[in-house]
């Protein structure tokens, strides 16, 4: 039987969806792996990675998709910035060995050099970004001329209705993104919306309606 959470837990799960600490943050962090996969996956689909690119994601979590990611292409050099120092570690311990580097970044400056990326990509993280026209600015400067980035989140009115939704969480919806877009140089190539059947972080299972924007740099 489900459990039914307080008001307090509620907003634990809130500031741990935001930044996962300690070991809830670990078992967060599990979570989401599992309830974002189709997510994540579809999103690096629609990378069109090539071989040899260089992949920044923004928001890796424990990365359990690194694989995945992988396997698209060859050579393929993976990059993966977190906020958390919890997920930072998970996901670098689980993937010694592999092309795959992880930082700790603080949310808005990348640390990168400038046109250093092939391909950029972020999932269920835009409501969580402290400074959005930064770091869209700071995308743009480190992507290659011709590069690619896809940028993947819930639609404003699913998650309007989720328990844990609360002051942590910026919502979106596809004129806030294009509004978004355009203090950066990047262009808009396509939106592509989803619908999932998941279970939700409480446990509930729900319908969710995703997009997944794509840009480019000219």
């Amino acid at each position: 039987m489900k459990k039914t959470l307080t008001e307090t837990e509620i907003r634990e799960l809130e500031k741990q969806l935001s930044c996962p600490s300690g070991k809830m943050g670990v078992a967060v962090g599990e979570n989401m792996n599992m309830s974002n996969i189709g997510m994540t996956i579809n999103t690096i689909g629609l990378l069109g990675l090539d071989d040899g690119n260089t992949v920044l994601e923004l928001g890796h979590g424990n990365c359990g998709h690194l694989v995945e990611l992988l396997g698209r292409a060859s050579g393929l050099r993976y990059f993966g910035l977190e906020v958390s120092e919890t997920m930072w570690n998970e996901a670098r311990n689980a993937h010694m060995g592999k092309p795959a580097e992880f930082q700790l970044y603080d949310g808005v400056n990348i640390p990168f050099a400038d046109r250093f990326f092939d391909r950029v990509m972020t999932v269920n993280t835009l409501y969580f970004w402290s400074d959005p026209e930064k770091l869209l600015q700071e995308i743009e400067r480190t992507l290659k001329p011709g590069g690619i980035g896809v940028l993947t989140y819930a639609d404003r009115e699913f998650m309007r209705k989720l328990p844990f939704v609360g002051v942590r969480f910026r919502l979106f919806d596809k004129r806030d993104i294009e509004e978004l877009i355009a203090v950066s140089e990047l262009k808009i190539t396509g939106f592509e919306d989803k619908t999932e059947r998941v279970k939700s972080k409480t446990g509930d299972a729900v319908e969710r309606k995703y997009t997944m924007v794509k840009i480019a740099k000219g």
